[in-house]
């Protein structure tokens, strides 16, 4: 990695002290904290009209905010204009110029504004072999040097991806905020420029605030991923740790493909030690769990479909309804009760039969205990 590789040492942190957006009576954005560190890849996650785009959006100054401060860098922004906030925008259509060439749609930023360019001098437009220098260097960087001399048009679309990357590096910015950028990619680009967006984080070592609804981007990408549900956060941490420990029951449901599986179930503590009545039947209960829920409640018991297996000494009674074959995996769909289950099978197992009986069992370390009524997790 050479030096023009990276950005200029800068405070590019992003901090949102109890933001709240509202439209009329509408509240799109419910009085959010969030702190995206120095360099940190942040990926904001959630379903549609969550309130995520509209996050980026007060980032960069391209919406208001109702209450609450946005820092970036360390300074308070929010009556700084867009122009003026040292972030760049890469929105979810590219948003590239038609009639302009490849080198033209990237320099365009360079020709908006003005560049600290010396060490302790003021701010100052580039002259043309600076602009074409820069232009070079972030052209390299993400494969674009054969292509500067074509228009938007004649480009596929992963290399008008990579144009709307460029041109949002070129000037150099504190912070890249990213609006679903790989959403109009079919899936094989899309994993291909997820790759090329990990590293060209790494390389860069910015700031990256990135939305999306994907959660296998999310998941693959994220140095920590927020996870927002009708504009509040629901939870916020590395990518496994809300995977393995979801705070509620929308974080359980919404972070995982297959989602998390649910069934009713109460917590007894009998003499043979702490159990859970779930499907019809007790399944022994972990100390570690028992302890922070007392006997007689009622919860919501989660476990993922990995951590459920077909074996003839397993606790439930099922019946498999439906089978998945995705190649490298199965996924065996059980009536389990009245409850749907989803199982989780390496494809070298044996496939099980349509309208098999089975028996599941669970491991039981890997359960999950949410309250019912607040979707709260508590254990």
């Amino acid at each position: 990695m050479g030096p023009a590789d990276r950005l200029p040492e800068v405070v590019s942190g992003v901090t949102l002290e109890g933001v709240t957006k509202r439209y009329g009576d509408v509240t799109a954005v419910d009085d959010l904290s969030l702190e995206v560190a120095d360099g940190e890849l942040l990926v904001l996650l959630g379903p549609s009209g969550c309130g995520k785009t509209t996050v980026l959006r007060m980032i960069a100054g391209l919406e208001e905010v109702t209450e609450g401060e946005v820092h970036i860098g360390g300074r308070p922004v929010n009556d700084v204009p867009p122009k003026d906030r040292d972030v760049a925008m890469v929105f979810q259509s590219y948003a590239l110029y038609p009639h302009m060439t490849v080198a033209r749609n990237i320099e365009s930023p360079l020709l908006a504004r003005k560049m600290p360019v010396e060490t302790g001098q003021a701010p100052r437009r580039l002259r043309p072999p600076e602009r074409r220098e820069r232009v070079a260097q972030v052209a390299a960087s993400v494969g674009l040097t054969e292509l500067l001399d074509r228009k938007p048009a004649a480009l596929s679309g992963g290399q008008r991806q990579r144009v709307a990357l460029a041109r949002a590096m070129v000037a150099r910015p504190a912070a890249f905020l990213m609006d679903e950028p790989l959403s109009n990619l079919d899936a094989q680009l899309r994993v291909q420029t997820r790759l090329e967006l990990v590293e060209l984080h790494q390389r860069l070592a910015a700031t990256f605030v990135y939305v999306t609804h994907d959660q296998v981007e999310a998941m693959t990408m994220a140095d920590r991923i927020a996870v927002m549900a009708d504009g509040r956060l629901q939870q916020v941490g590395p990518p496994q740790e809300v995977y393995d420990r979801p705070r509620n029951l929308f974080v359980a449901d919404f972070l995982g493909s297959p989602p998390m599986n649910t069934l009713p179930g109460t917590v007894r503590v009998g003499a043979g030690g702490p159990s859970l009545t779930v499907a019809g039947t007790e399944v022994p209960l972990p100390d570690a769990l028992a302890e922070r829920v007392p006997a007689g409640t009622g919860v919501v018991v989660g476990v993922r479909p990995e951590h459920l297996t077909v074996e003839p000494t397993g606790e439930l009674d099922a019946r498999v309804t439906t089978v998945e074959s995705l190649g490298h995996e199965r996924l065996l769909v059980c009536s389990v009760d009245g409850s749907r289950l989803v199982v989780r099978q390496a494809s070298t197992q044996a496939p099980t039969p349509i309208d098999t009986p089975v028996r599941l069992s669970i491991d039981t370390a890997r359960l999950h205990l949410f309250d019912p009524g607040t979707g709260e997790r508590l254990a």
